[in-house]
């Protein structure tokens, strides 16, 4: 699968996207708002990559290598990321070198996901989440249409303790009223 923006390319991922996932899974600062723990050693991206791309195979939505469109250069992952058929829901998420922060990437693939999921998938529901001291990636949810719908508290478990956490959401006739905005 492939998807296009004015100024993305979201792509599968494949062997050959080795060195590129691992710059990605061990940047520390990209994994400051999350569960993972980054990896040391390539040889640790390898088996999950190897992982990812079976899951992919075998019909589950999982991550996928994001590029800037005119030059091919690799700044981070986006997907559907979780599908429920039964709910007609699907989780959306994004992971972005530091390089890529603050430029509008992770809300122009993000308004791209939304689109696809309702337009191409049928989703009803589309839902997100993000760490509520993560103040970038809430605002980067809320400009792409998606409604705050509560903050799970103590839900994200840390070195430090833990974290809140922020769940969004929009349904297909909310996006089908302001997708002209979206």
């Amino acid at each position: 699968m492939i998807l296009e923006t004015e100024r993305l390319l979201l792509e599968d991922y494949e062997f050959e996207n080795l060195d590129d996932f691992f710059r990605l899974k061990s940047c520390n600062e990209v994994w400051n708002y999350s569960t993972f723990i980054p990896l040391k050693e390539k040889e640790q991206a390898n088996p999950i990559l190897k992982s990812l791309i079976n899951d992919r195979i075998n019909g589950k939505y999982v991550f996928m290598a994001l590029y800037k469109k005119d030059t091919k250069e690799f700044i981070g992952e986006a997907g559907i990321i979780g599908y429920s058929s039964t709910a007609n829901r699907c989780v959306v998420g994004y992971n972005l070198l530091p390089k890529y922060w603050n430029k509008g990437y992770a809300t122009e693939i993000t308004k791209c996901l939304i689109k696809y999921g309702f337009e191409s998938l049928g989703i009803e529901r589309i839902e997100a989440l993000a760490l509520q001291i993560n103040v970038a990636s809430c605002k980067v949810l809320e400009k792409s249409g998606f409604l705050l719908e509560g903050v799970l508290r103590n839900f994200n478990r840390c070195e430090t303790g833990y974290r809140n956490v922020c769940y969004y959401g929009i349904i297909s006739s909310e996006y089908n009223k302001n997708k002209h905005n979206i």
